[in-house]
């Protein structure tokens, strides 16, 4: 293996970091991430919309720890590059609907709390992409 420690330490970490985010999400714990980004989306997030959005983002969540987790070990999985290319999307998307949207219409504020938060979001989009052999896995 020709990756260094520090990629295999940020894969290992990513995909533990998403397997409990799905967790937390398809469990309904209001410490999810996932939840407070489809509630972030006002009266688009309420309801059964919302609901559906909160399990689709879970399991996308928790099949992406699963695959980085798989790749982790060596094992090949034929979709596993466009699964992750179209998590990787889907991390912009939740990086702008739990950081940027908040920030934009007045709920947060640009603090050393925001961009604890942001960096850690752009740290794991940083390991999906990573792991994807487009961006350099």
């Amino acid at each position: 293996m020709d990756r260094g420690i520090g990629s295999i330490l940020l894969n290992f970490s990513v995909a533990v970091y998403l397997l409990a985010t799905g967790y937390l999400g398809i469990t309904r714990n209001a410490a999810s991430e996932i939840i407070v980004a489809v509630k972030n989306l006002g009266e688009l997030g309420r309801g059964d919309f919302g609901n559906v959005l909160i399990v689709i983002l879970a399991v996308m969540a928790v099949a992406a720890g699963i695959f980085i987790l798989i790749k982790f070990f060596g094992v090949s999985v034929g979709i596993t590059e466009n699964l992750l290319l179209v998590l990787s999307i889907t991390w912009v998307v939740f990086i702008i609907m739990i950081d940027i949207a908040p920030l934009l219409n007045g709920k947060s504020s640009l603090s050393m709390e925001f961009l604890r938060v942001i960096g850690a979001h752009v740290m794991v989009l940083s390991g999906i992409m990573l792991a994807t052999e487009r961006f350099g896995g």
